[in-house]
């Protein structure tokens, strides 16, 4: 009986010994994939307010980047009912706007979607602004809270303001940008960090019947 009660013991501390070290294995596994993003896909939605006609429109945007490198961005609305959708790298953007059937393309600068936001800034910066990245450009100044994170970035000559909010641990979060002709509550979902974008991705093509129009 003693016997077997000593093997019984043995066995438990082998069996907890075990899982110890799956525990520590996967808590070292987990702290590789907490370290700075180079690439996600963020599940986002977004209500934008037009402060000249006063319109309000909430949209679901999924947002795929490599970060300083290429973003796409599909945009939606109410019953999946397509918007725009949006390519571009740090040099060239393109872009669909479903509604009017028009298809822009050409050097990516401030002024590629001041056309269809009201923003004069950086396309590029909407990648940065997910992986809370400061907001690059003439003018632009960024401060950091407390506890040295990244919380509002600010450009006084164009009164355009983007701030980072109600931030949780799994990366949850909210960013409201605001600017003389918009208000934006974005709200990010946590982001999906194991992803392999194809090369397919960050490619748009002219559809059929739509109004092709270069961006200079």
């Amino acid at each position: 009986m003693k016997i077997l009660w000593r093997q019984l013991i043995s066995l438990m501390q082998g069996l907890f010994l075990l899982i110890a070290v799956i525990f520590l294995k996967a808590c070292a596994s987990k702290q590789v994939h907490e370290g700075p993003l180079q690439q996600a896909e963020w599940d986002t939605k977004a209500m934008i307010r037009d402060m000249k006609e006063n319109k309000t429109q909430t949209v679901s945007i999924d947002l795929m980047a490599v970060k300083n490198q290429r973003v796409r961005l599909d945009v939606t609305a109410m019953m999946g009912f397509n918007v725009a959708s949006l390519v571009m790298s740090p040099k060239e953007i393109a872009y669909a706007i479903y509604p009017k059937k028009e298809f822009y393309y050409g050097k990516n600068s401030e002024k590629s979607i001041e056309r269809i936001m009201g923003l004069s800034l950086h396309p590029m910066n909407l990648a940065n602004i997910a992986f809370e990245e400061p907001v690059r450009g003439p003018g632009w100044i960024c401060e950091q809270d407390n506890l040295k994170v990244l919380s509002k970035c600010e450009n006084r000559q164009r009164s355009i303001r983007v701030e980072w909010k109600d931030r949780t641990p799994e990366g949850q979060k909210k960013v409201v940008i605001t600017a003389p002709q918009l208000e934006m509550q974005w709200l990010f979902k946590p982001p999906q960090t194991e992803v392999q974008f194809k090369a397919e991705t960050f490619t748009l093509k002219q559809p059929d019947g739509f109004k092709a129009i270069q961006i200079n």
